[in-house]
Protein backbone atom coordinates (compact mmCIF):
# COMPACT_ATOMS: atom_id res chain seq x y z
CA UNK A 1 0.00 0.00 0.00
CA UNK A 2 2.82 2.40 0.80
CA UNK A 3 4.50 1.79 -2.77
CA UNK A 4 0.70 2.36 -4.42
CA UNK A 5 0.58 6.27 -1.82
CA UNK A 6 4.37 7.26 -3.16
CA UNK A 7 3.31 6.31 -6.49
CA UNK A 8 -0.07 8.49 -6.00
CA UNK A 9 1.97 10.86 -4.34
CA UNK A 10 4.81 11.31 -7.13
CA UNK A 11 2.41 11.82 -9.81
CA UNK A 12 0.47 14.22 -8.14
CA UNK A 13 3.37 16.13 -7.55
CA UNK A 14 4.88 16.17 -11.15
CA UNK A 15 1.09 17.05 -12.36
CA UNK A 16 1.21 19.94 -10.30
CA UNK A 17 5.05 20.82 -11.32
CA UNK A 18 4.20 20.36 -15.07
CA UNK A 19 1.00 22.22 -14.56
CA UNK A 20 3.12 25.15 -12.70
CA UNK A 21 5.91 24.92 -15.96
CA UNK A 22 3.24 24.90 -18.31
CA UNK A 23 1.41 27.70 -17.18
CA UNK A 24 4.57 29.59 -16.85
CA UNK A 25 6.09 28.98 -20.11
CA UNK A 26 2.51 30.18 -22.14
CA UNK A 27 1.62 32.97 -19.18
CA UNK A 28 4.96 34.34 -20.55
CA UNK A 29 4.47 33.80 -24.27
CA UNK A 30 1.23 35.14 -24.55
CA UNK A 31 -0.79 36.91 -21.95
CA UNK A 32 0.72 40.24 -22.09
CA UNK A 33 -0.10 40.46 -25.95
CA UNK A 34 -3.65 39.50 -25.07
CA UNK A 35 -3.73 41.93 -22.50
CA UNK A 36 -2.99 44.62 -24.34
CA UNK A 37 -5.60 43.81 -26.42
CA UNK A 38 -7.88 43.56 -24.24
CA UNK A 39 -7.17 47.04 -22.79
CA UNK A 40 -7.56 48.32 -26.46
CA UNK A 41 -10.77 46.66 -27.92
CA UNK A 42 -14.01 47.14 -27.97
CA UNK A 43 -15.79 43.60 -27.11
CA UNK A 44 -18.68 41.71 -28.60
CA UNK A 45 -20.37 40.13 -26.54
CA UNK A 46 -19.26 36.77 -28.84
CA UNK A 47 -15.91 38.30 -29.02
CA UNK A 48 -15.61 38.38 -24.99
CA UNK A 49 -16.09 34.77 -24.95
CA UNK A 50 -13.87 34.02 -27.66
CA UNK A 51 -11.15 35.85 -25.92
CA UNK A 52 -11.80 34.17 -22.53
CA UNK A 53 -11.62 30.43 -24.16
CA UNK A 54 -8.27 31.60 -25.87
CA UNK A 55 -6.75 32.76 -23.28
CA UNK A 56 -7.76 30.41 -20.28
CA UNK A 57 -6.66 27.55 -23.12
CA UNK A 58 -2.80 29.54 -23.61
CA UNK A 59 -2.80 30.46 -20.23
CA UNK A 60 -4.12 26.89 -18.25
CA UNK A 61 -5.74 28.74 -15.63
CA UNK A 62 -9.84 30.06 -15.84
CA UNK A 63 -8.58 31.32 -11.91
CA UNK A 64 -5.84 33.44 -13.27
CA UNK A 65 -7.51 34.62 -16.39
CA UNK A 66 -10.88 35.90 -13.96
CA UNK A 67 -8.45 37.46 -11.68
CA UNK A 68 -6.81 39.19 -14.56
CA UNK A 69 -10.19 39.89 -15.73
CA UNK A 70 -11.28 42.00 -12.07
CA UNK A 71 -8.06 43.45 -12.00
CA UNK A 72 -8.99 45.25 -15.19
CA UNK A 73 -12.61 45.74 -14.27
CA UNK A 74 -11.01 47.22 -11.03
CA UNK A 75 -8.78 49.53 -13.16
CA UNK A 76 -11.54 50.53 -15.77
CA UNK A 77 -10.12 49.39 -18.63
CA UNK A 78 -12.83 46.92 -19.02
CA UNK A 79 -16.74 47.58 -18.16
CA UNK A 80 -18.85 44.89 -16.28
CA UNK A 81 -20.75 44.53 -19.39
CA UNK A 82 -17.25 43.38 -21.63
CA UNK A 83 -15.66 41.74 -18.12
CA UNK A 84 -19.08 39.24 -18.23
CA UNK A 85 -18.60 37.01 -21.64
CA UNK A 86 -14.74 36.87 -21.19
CA UNK A 87 -15.51 35.07 -17.86
CA UNK A 88 -17.97 33.24 -19.28
CA UNK A 89 -15.52 31.77 -22.23
CA UNK A 90 -12.56 31.05 -19.36
CA UNK A 91 -14.85 28.60 -18.14
CA UNK A 92 -15.23 26.63 -21.10
CA UNK A 93 -11.52 26.91 -22.09
CA UNK A 94 -10.44 25.34 -18.97
CA UNK A 95 -12.74 22.36 -20.27
CA UNK A 96 -9.48 22.19 -22.89
CA UNK A 97 -7.19 20.87 -19.90
CA UNK A 98 -10.21 18.03 -18.95
CA UNK A 99 -9.83 16.99 -22.51
CA UNK A 100 -6.00 17.20 -22.86
CA UNK A 101 -5.59 15.04 -19.71
CA UNK A 102 -8.96 12.23 -20.90
CA UNK A 103 -5.82 11.29 -23.73
CA UNK A 104 -3.74 8.44 -22.70
CA UNK A 105 -0.32 10.00 -24.09
CA UNK A 106 1.87 7.79 -22.00
CA UNK A 107 3.71 6.61 -24.92
CA UNK A 108 4.33 10.56 -26.25
CA UNK A 109 5.21 12.11 -23.07
CA UNK A 110 8.92 10.76 -23.24
CA UNK A 111 9.19 12.50 -26.62
CA UNK A 112 7.15 15.79 -25.65
CA UNK A 113 9.64 15.82 -22.64
CA UNK A 114 12.96 15.51 -24.86
CA UNK A 115 11.63 18.05 -27.72
CA UNK A 116 10.63 20.45 -24.89
CA UNK A 117 14.11 20.22 -22.86
CA UNK A 118 15.63 20.90 -26.37
CA UNK A 119 13.98 24.09 -27.46
CA UNK A 120 14.63 24.94 -23.89
CA UNK A 121 18.19 24.88 -24.43
CA UNK A 122 17.77 27.42 -26.64
CA UNK A 123 18.62 31.28 -25.58
CA UNK A 124 16.19 31.83 -22.61
CA UNK A 125 15.12 35.04 -24.12
CA UNK A 126 13.45 33.75 -26.80
CA UNK A 127 10.21 32.36 -27.64
CA UNK A 128 10.97 29.52 -28.68
CA UNK A 129 13.05 28.37 -25.04
CA UNK A 130 9.34 29.27 -23.05
CA UNK A 131 7.77 26.87 -25.91
CA UNK A 132 10.41 24.72 -24.93
CA UNK A 133 9.64 25.28 -21.16
CA UNK A 134 5.75 24.52 -21.85
CA UNK A 135 6.08 21.14 -23.49
CA UNK A 136 8.34 20.03 -20.05
CA UNK A 137 5.20 20.63 -18.37
CA UNK A 138 3.11 19.74 -20.79
CA UNK A 139 4.82 16.14 -20.70
CA UNK A 140 5.41 16.02 -16.78
CA UNK A 141 1.45 16.38 -16.70
CA UNK A 142 0.97 13.10 -18.89
CA UNK A 143 3.69 11.20 -16.97
CA UNK A 144 2.04 12.46 -13.74
CA UNK A 145 -1.43 11.25 -14.60
CA UNK A 146 -0.27 8.33 -15.49
CA UNK A 147 1.13 7.53 -12.04
CA UNK A 148 -1.69 8.87 -10.33
CA UNK A 149 -3.97 6.42 -12.05
CA UNK A 150 -1.61 3.94 -10.80
CA UNK A 151 -1.32 4.94 -7.56
CA UNK A 152 -4.93 5.22 -6.72
CA UNK A 153 -6.12 1.60 -8.19
CA UNK A 154 -5.95 0.03 -4.74
CA UNK A 155 -8.88 2.30 -3.76
CA UNK A 156 -11.55 0.28 -5.58
CA UNK A 157 -10.41 -2.95 -2.77
CA UNK A 158 -11.21 -0.36 0.34
CA UNK A 159 -14.61 -1.40 1.31
CA UNK A 160 -14.80 1.90 3.25
CA UNK A 161 -13.59 3.96 0.44
CA UNK A 162 -16.35 2.35 -1.46
CA UNK A 163 -18.70 3.02 0.96
CA UNK A 164 -18.00 6.80 0.74
CA UNK A 165 -18.12 7.18 -2.89
CA UNK A 166 -21.94 4.97 -2.91
CA UNK A 167 -23.03 7.46 -0.26
CA UNK A 168 -21.77 10.22 -2.89
CA UNK A 169 -23.64 8.62 -5.78
CA UNK A 170 -26.83 8.44 -3.70
CA UNK A 171 -26.71 11.68 -2.17
CA UNK A 172 -25.23 14.12 -5.46
CA UNK A 173 -25.57 17.07 -3.23
CA UNK A 174 -22.50 16.09 -0.79
CA UNK A 175 -20.73 15.44 -3.83
CA UNK A 176 -21.43 18.81 -5.07
CA UNK A 177 -20.21 19.88 -1.39
CA UNK A 178 -17.06 17.68 -1.59
CA UNK A 179 -16.07 19.03 -4.81
CA UNK A 180 -16.49 22.97 -3.75
CA UNK A 181 -14.51 22.73 -0.79
CA UNK A 182 -11.54 20.69 -1.97
CA UNK A 183 -11.29 23.08 -5.17
CA UNK A 184 -11.46 26.07 -2.67
CA UNK A 185 -8.55 24.78 -0.42
CA UNK A 186 -6.37 23.09 -3.50
CA UNK A 187 -7.25 26.49 -5.87
CA UNK A 188 -7.30 24.36 -8.56
CA UNK A 189 -9.85 22.84 -10.62
CA UNK A 190 -7.66 21.60 -13.18
CA UNK A 191 -5.98 19.37 -10.14
CA UNK A 192 -9.50 18.77 -8.65
CA UNK A 193 -10.72 17.13 -12.31
CA UNK A 194 -7.06 15.17 -12.89
CA UNK A 195 -8.12 13.23 -9.67
CA UNK A 196 -11.58 12.48 -10.73
CA UNK A 197 -10.56 11.15 -13.86
CA UNK A 198 -7.70 9.22 -12.37
CA UNK A 199 -10.23 7.82 -9.73
CA UNK A 200 -12.56 7.45 -13.22
CA UNK A 201 -9.97 5.25 -15.11
CA UNK A 202 -8.94 3.37 -12.15
CA UNK A 203 -12.68 2.13 -11.79
CA UNK A 204 -12.82 3.12 -8.68
CA UNK A 205 -15.43 6.05 -9.02
CA UNK A 206 -18.22 6.24 -11.72
CA UNK A 207 -18.73 9.01 -14.24
CA UNK A 208 -22.65 9.33 -12.30
CA UNK A 209 -21.01 9.52 -8.96
CA UNK A 210 -17.75 11.70 -10.25
CA UNK A 211 -20.08 14.65 -11.89
CA UNK A 212 -21.66 16.06 -8.78
CA UNK A 213 -18.03 16.66 -7.12
CA UNK A 214 -17.10 17.97 -10.81
CA UNK A 215 -19.66 20.17 -10.68
CA UNK A 216 -19.20 21.46 -7.34
CA UNK A 217 -15.37 21.83 -8.27
CA UNK A 218 -16.93 24.78 -11.11
CA UNK A 219 -18.06 26.83 -7.94
CA UNK A 220 -15.21 25.99 -5.52
CA UNK A 221 -12.45 27.81 -8.55
CA UNK A 222 -14.62 30.70 -7.90
CA UNK A 223 -13.41 31.02 -4.50
CA UNK A 224 -9.90 32.11 -5.88
CA UNK A 225 -11.55 35.49 -7.26
CA UNK A 226 -13.36 36.18 -4.07
CA UNK A 227 -10.55 36.65 -2.04
CA UNK A 228 -8.67 38.34 -4.42
CA UNK A 229 -11.15 41.29 -5.19
CA UNK A 230 -11.45 41.61 -1.00
CA UNK A 231 -9.19 44.87 -0.86
CA UNK A 232 -10.24 45.76 -4.13
CA UNK A 233 -13.36 48.32 -4.46
CA UNK A 234 -17.11 47.55 -5.19
CA UNK A 235 -16.44 47.36 -9.55
CA UNK A 236 -13.89 44.85 -8.72
CA UNK A 237 -16.03 43.07 -6.48
CA UNK A 238 -18.94 43.38 -8.78
CA UNK A 239 -16.60 41.37 -11.46
CA UNK A 240 -15.80 38.10 -8.91
CA UNK A 241 -19.03 38.79 -7.64
CA UNK A 242 -20.78 38.35 -11.48
CA UNK A 243 -17.77 34.97 -11.33
CA UNK A 244 -19.18 33.27 -8.57
CA UNK A 245 -23.09 33.65 -9.32
CA UNK A 246 -22.33 32.52 -12.91
CA UNK A 247 -20.93 29.51 -11.90
CA UNK A 248 -23.48 28.75 -9.14
CA UNK A 249 -26.31 28.98 -11.29
CA UNK A 250 -24.91 26.76 -14.02
CA UNK A 251 -24.56 23.96 -11.24
CA UNK A 252 -28.28 24.82 -10.17
CA UNK A 253 -29.29 24.36 -13.47
CA UNK A 254 -27.68 21.09 -14.13
CA UNK A 255 -28.38 19.60 -10.57
CA UNK A 256 -31.48 18.18 -11.61
CA UNK A 257 -30.08 16.46 -14.87
CA UNK A 258 -27.23 14.91 -13.57
CA UNK A 259 -28.40 11.21 -15.01
CA UNK A 260 -28.97 12.87 -18.34
CA UNK A 261 -25.36 14.52 -18.45
CA UNK A 262 -24.04 11.36 -17.35
CA UNK A 263 -25.52 9.47 -19.71
CA UNK A 264 -24.87 11.92 -22.55
CA UNK A 265 -21.43 11.92 -21.66
CA UNK A 266 -21.04 8.03 -21.61
CA UNK A 267 -22.41 8.03 -25.05
CA UNK A 268 -20.16 10.45 -26.32
CA UNK A 269 -17.44 7.81 -25.05
CA UNK A 270 -18.46 4.73 -24.37
CA UNK A 271 -15.28 2.61 -23.22
CA UNK A 272 -13.55 5.93 -21.56
CA UNK A 273 -14.62 7.11 -18.08
CA UNK A 274 -12.06 9.35 -18.38
CA UNK A 275 -12.80 11.28 -21.34
CA UNK A 276 -16.72 11.02 -20.18
CA UNK A 277 -15.84 13.22 -17.23
CA UNK A 278 -14.43 15.43 -19.84
CA UNK A 279 -17.22 15.96 -22.23
CA UNK A 280 -19.31 16.37 -19.26
CA UNK A 281 -17.32 18.95 -17.90
CA UNK A 282 -17.19 20.93 -21.45
CA UNK A 283 -20.98 20.29 -21.98
CA UNK A 284 -21.36 21.92 -18.60
CA UNK A 285 -19.73 24.81 -19.27
CA UNK A 286 -20.48 25.41 -23.06
CA UNK A 287 -24.15 24.84 -22.24
CA UNK A 288 -24.15 27.34 -19.41
CA UNK A 289 -22.49 29.82 -21.31
CA UNK A 290 -24.68 29.61 -24.52
CA UNK A 291 -28.04 29.81 -22.03
CA UNK A 292 -26.22 32.83 -19.59
CA UNK A 293 -24.76 34.78 -22.71
CA UNK A 294 -28.22 36.88 -23.46
CA UNK A 295 -28.57 37.85 -19.77
CA UNK A 296 -25.55 39.32 -19.34
CA UNK A 297 -27.78 42.76 -18.14
CA UNK A 298 -29.12 40.48 -15.78
CA UNK A 299 -25.73 39.17 -13.98
CA UNK A 300 -24.49 43.14 -14.06
CA UNK A 301 -27.67 44.75 -11.91
CA UNK A 302 -27.46 41.91 -9.71
CA UNK A 303 -23.96 41.93 -9.30
CA UNK A 304 -24.67 45.98 -8.68
CA UNK A 305 -27.74 45.27 -6.31
CA UNK A 306 -25.79 42.69 -4.38
CA UNK A 307 -22.52 44.56 -3.78
CA UNK A 308 -23.18 47.99 -2.11
CA UNK A 309 -20.62 50.43 -3.25
CA UNK A 310 -21.51 52.71 0.31
CA UNK A 311 -18.06 51.86 2.50
CA UNK A 312 -18.97 50.58 6.09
Amino acid sequence: MFTYLTTALTGLGLFLLGMKLLTKGLNRVASSRFKQRLQKMKIHPLLGVVIGILTTMLVQSSSGITVIIVGLVEANLLSLYQAVPIIMGANVGTTITAQLLAFNAGAVAPFVLITGVLLSFINRKTKISLIGEALVGLSLIFVGIDLLSKGVTPLQDIKRFQEILAVLGDRPFLGVMMGFFTTAVIQSSSTGIAILQSLAKSGVISTASALPILLGQNVGTCVTTLLASVNLSATGKRAAFIHFTFNTLGVILFFPFIGLLATAAMKLAPLNPARQLAHAHSLFNIISTVLFLPFTGFFVRAAQACVNTKKK
